[in-house]
């Protein structure tokens, strides 16, 4: 009987000791724990109490406020881009009928529209005044480069050749009365996305010759895509430029093949005044 009271006894201790071993892990993370929360704790009041100094404040409240300057002159150049290209868009629509109509009556009423976006980029000039450029670049460069569009259309009808940097920014110098642009400035990126639009514009005005029988000017026009076509590719061009090539190379072979349509079918009526399907050709 004995032998069994100190058995069970041993039993009891071996099961006060397990249990103390498995608790005890418990115990002692619950206390790293603790430690770990008043760390923390002390940590949070630290930084409340930086934060809460004047000069501490102060300077974040001035962030805010420049951010939220920035915002709101951000939004407002961006209305005056989208007005910009809303505006072109109509100077371009405008000029596709030169075709058709007079076009020296089309130019002048064309330069004529373009004097509000001269307006337009007087209000982004004074938003950038003692600003910096490319912070707010993106907000107004698809308006600069339907303006490139519209205003390389419209040299193009006149002259029929590639329209300069500068002759782009000196009207809207002279419009405005300012000898300067200040921080306002057309990239040499924008200039040359405009362009590359350029070639959509011609070809869609190319059509219109064929249709009232300018076949000249086709040429004239295939040509000369072809020549923006081989500048470009001679350049390092980035990734947006990359993808505007892509639709002058459709834009060019489209003429092309309206060129070459035009040539048999004078080749095979030498005598006579030739009549095209402008889809026939393009399909």
């Amino acid at each position: 009987m004995s032998t069994n009271g100190n058995n069970k006894r041993d039993d009891q201790s071996s099961l006060e000791k397990g249990e103390e071993k498995r608790f005890r892990p418990n115990n002692y993370n619950n206390r790293n724990n603790n430690y770990n929360k008043n760390e923390n704790k002390n940590e949070n009041n630290e930084k409340e109490s930086i934060f809460n100094e004047p000069e501490i404040k102060s300077m974040f409240q001035s962030f805010g406020k420049k951010l939220d300057e920035d915002n709101d002159r951000r939004e407002r150049i961006v209305k005056s881009s989208r007005d910009i290209t809303i505006a072109s868009k109509r100077v371009i629509s405008l000029l596709q009928r030169a075709v058709w109509e007079d076009s020296q009556e089309i130019l002048k009423q064309s330069k004529q529209n373009l004097q509000p976006i001269y307006s337009l980029f007087g209000n982004i000039i004074k938003e950038l005044d003692q600003q910096e450029y490319w912070k707010f670049q993106r907000a107004f460069t698809n308006g600069v480069q339907e303006y490139i569009e519209a205003v390389s259309f419209q040299h193009y009808i006149e002259f029929g050749t590639l329209i300069p940097l500068d002759s782009i920014l000196t009207p809207i110098k002279e419009s405005l009365g300012l000898e300067s642009l200040g921080q306002f400035n057309i990239s040499i990126d924008d200039y040359a996305l405009g362009i590359c639009d350029l070639s959509g514009e011609l070809m869609r005005y190319s059509t219109g010759c064929v249709t009232t029988g300018k076949y000249d000017e086709c040429f004239k026009i295939c040509d000369f895509i072809r020549s923006m076509s081989s500048g470009f590719k001679k350049c390092h061009l980035n990734k947006d430029i990359n993808s505007k090539m892509n639709t002058m190379e459709e834009s060019l072979k489209k003429i092309e093949k309206l060129c070459f349509s035009i040539r048999i079918r004078k080749s095979e009526f030498p005598n006579q005044q030739i009549k095209v399907d402008v889809n026939d050709m393009i399909e």
